[in-house]
């Protein structure tokens, strides 16, 4: 979102209107006595293209306010005007507050408004940057997707539900930009485009492989960092897809790299999620499928794992796993297909290919994937459904 509007934080009242009679004509300008309050205005006026701050102030110091602020509005270009003007304070204010500008008190009034039109600058710059990487991504990724869909429904879907978990998971492990987590879990089998159809129909249905074809297989990931190494600004996904399958105690995939926590964050969030996702086709899983992943501790970050589990197992207790026995059985199109209908008919391609057979409860993650192969098949249609019922006792 396009902005020019500045934010000036000071615990001074007095400078406070002075700064903003000097500056409210010149800026979009407003003001915020002491952290607090800025954090407020951040929250429910935000973004603003700029924040200026002072260092000392009663309850959280500067550098603490302008880090803060750089989880809540990342692109918002941060200054600081002190009259705490030590090295120690400004080598502090660089490193953890990522200031754009530092300045003492008294600052001249033309060296600073300079200051606040080159910030708001920056930020035009960081924003318009960012646009036209989200629209450029946007593309490149809508055709890896497409290609995973039709390359094997049955493994899209799976990373469908991944990506699921990833996003829930990615607030309670801090990770720095979800949409990366995301979009790796999303990604994660796109090596599997390098395997012959035969291979890749055999992995599909668990059937037992051979030691070349299983060695083939493991290879997928470097292929897959090949392929998303193309897109620019991707280079951490290509990361987490290529050491996805590198255990925490530096077996798997690759045989050689990084160990422990060394290992990329995502890498290790997708070490456990993957495995998660071959154990149960449910939306959440279930505490069991954790105690299950439990005999392979060598292959996952302890802590991370604790994390995982108690974030998601968060998820499997609110899970309402209703069942509809004495439902309605109607006729529908797919575009009316709902979350929790039960199919009476198998969901199939005019081609053939079965992309859901009858006898199951439509998830939110199976309605997501029934979308996206509405806009690359056609279907036989109408299907038939259990709509409506009583949940059993």
């Amino acid at each position: 979102m396009e902005t020019k509007k500045v934010l000036f934080v000071d615990d001074d009242t007095n400078l406070l209107h002075a700064m903003q009679r000097k500056l409210r004509r010149k800026f979009d300008f407003s003001i915020a006595v002491g952290p607090e309050e800025a954090l407020r205005l951040l929250r429910e006026e935000g973004p603003f293209a700029v924040c200026i701050s002072d260092m000392r102030m009663p309850g959280m110091d500067g550098v603490s306010l302008l880090s803060e602020i750089k989880k809540i509005s990342p692109d918002t270009v941060k200054m600081m005007l002190t009259g705490n003007a030590d090295q120690h304070t400004a080598v502090d204010a660089i490193n953890r507050g990522h200031i754009f500008r530092f300045f003492s008190k008294p600052c001249d009034d033309d060296m600073l408004e300079d200051g606040i039109r080159a910030a708001i600058r920056q930020y035009q710059l960081i924003t318009a940057e960012r646009e036209l990487i989200e629209n450029t991504l946007a593309g490149s990724i809508k055709v890896l997707t497409d290609v995973l869909a039709q390359l094997n429904p049955t493994i899209f879907g799976r990373a469908m539900r991944v990506k699921s978990w990833c996003d829930a998971v990615a607030g309670e492990i801090d990770y720095p930009q979800p949409w990366e987590l995301g979009l790796a879990a999303l990604l994660s089998p796109i090596g599997l485009v390098s395997l012959p159809p035969d291979l890749l129909a055999r992995l599909s249905q668990e059937k037992p492989l051979q030691p070349l074809e299983r060695d083939i297989i493991k290879r997928t990931p470097e292929v897959g960092r090949q392929l998303i190494s193309n897109i620019p600004r991707l280079e951490h996904v290509g990361q987490m897809v290529y050491y996805q399958n590198r255990n925490f105690d530096g077996t798997g995939f690759p045989s050689e790299g990084p160990l422990g926590t060394d290992i990329p964050l995502g890498a290790r969030v997708l070490r456990i999620l993957n495995d998660l996702g071959q154990l149960t086709d449910r939306e959440a899983p279930a505490v069991q499928n954790f105690d299950e992943l439990r005999h392979n501790p060598h292959r996952y970050d302890p802590d991370l794992f604790e994390k995982i589990t108690q974030q998601l197992a968060v998820i499997d207790e609110s899970y309402d796993e209703t069942v509809y026995p004495d439902g309605e059985e109607i006729d529908i199109f797919l575009k009316d297909l709902r979350v929790r209908d039960f199919l009476m008919t198998d969901i199939e391609t005019k081609a053939g290919q079965i992309l859901l057979a009858h006898g199951h409860y439509i998830s939110d993650v199976q309605l997501q994937r029934i979308r996206v192969f509405q806009e690359l098949h056609k279907f036989h249609e109408p299907i038939r459904v259990r709509r409506g019922g009583t949940q059993p006792e």
